[in-house]
């Protein structure tokens, strides 16, 4: 039965990749305008009409593959409807962010109802009394938050501009919410670790072509690194201490 409930989990995947593909082409335009716009050009209505290859069949294939890791390693219950629905917003954050370098606000304030689910589930499965889990959660956020503010406003005085901009730190800060305090160090970890062997590569090109372009969505990083911390902390949690093992 568990077997065949995968195929079951692979399909219903699809389909809210499907759903997600269609809902970005249908919102609002004005979610992807930083704060300083106000007028929709024809470059961006162009870059939010997706195109059935490569988007929407990326989006199926990795809402498929979401859906299945978490049903193999979530496992059915709160916890698991709470990461995929989170896994919708995360999908969406990525596809804006390397489109436009916008990370709409709606998409990180849809990931508040999954820390509530997370919360509710932590409690009712006795990992985590309702005073404590809060308190946990409510720290990860502020903590990441202020992690990623300083990083960028040490960048911006290294680099002379600016370095990270406010939809990667709310991102972040939802991000340790949903993660919490304990999960939080492997969070950040993972995102810096993973967007570092992009950054470097761009960092050495534009020091050789400086006319070239260096800048690159962060975005997509924080929401790979929490749904990975979401769904396969356990593996990565063994990982760790294999590694910790070979240096001891």
């Amino acid at each position: 039965m568990s077997e065949w409930f995968v195929f079951v989990m692979i399909a219903a995947g699809l389909v809210f990749g499907a759903a997600g593909w269609f809902f970005f082409r249908k919102m609002p335009t004005t979610w992807l305008l930083d704060y300083s716009e106000t007028e929709i050009s024809q470059a961006l209505l162009e870059q939010q009409q997706l195109a059935i290859w490569p988007h929407l069949v990326l989006l199926m294939v990795s809402d498929a593959v979401i859906f299945a890791l978490g049903w193999y390693f979530v496992g059915p219950g709160l916890h698991l409807a709470a990461v995929l629905l989170a896994a919708q917003s995360f999908l969406l954050i990525i596809v804006a962010d390397l489109k436009t370098r916008i990370i709409p606000d709606q998409f990180t304030l849809a990931l508040l109802p999954c820390v509530v689910l997370l919360w509710a589930a932590d409690a009712l499965t006795g990992e985590a009394a309702w005073l404590p889990g809060l308190l946990y959660r409510f720290l990860g956020g502020l903590v990441a938050g202020a992690v990623l503010f300083f990083a960028g406003w040490l960048g911006e005085k290294i680099m002379k501009r600016e370095a990270m901009g406010m939809g990667d730190v709310k991102l972040l800060s939802a991000c340790g919410l949903l993660c919490g305090l304990r999960l939080l160090p492997m969070l950040i970890l993972l995102a810096f670790f993973s967007a570092a062997l992009v950054a470097i590569p761009l960092l050495l090109r534009r020091r050789r072509h400086p006319d070239s372009s260096g800048d690159m969505a962060f975005g997509p990083y924080i929401a790979l690194a929490t749904l990975a911390v979401l769904i396969l902390n356990q593996p990565l949690f063994r990982l760790w201490d294999a590694y910790l093992g070979l240096i001891t």
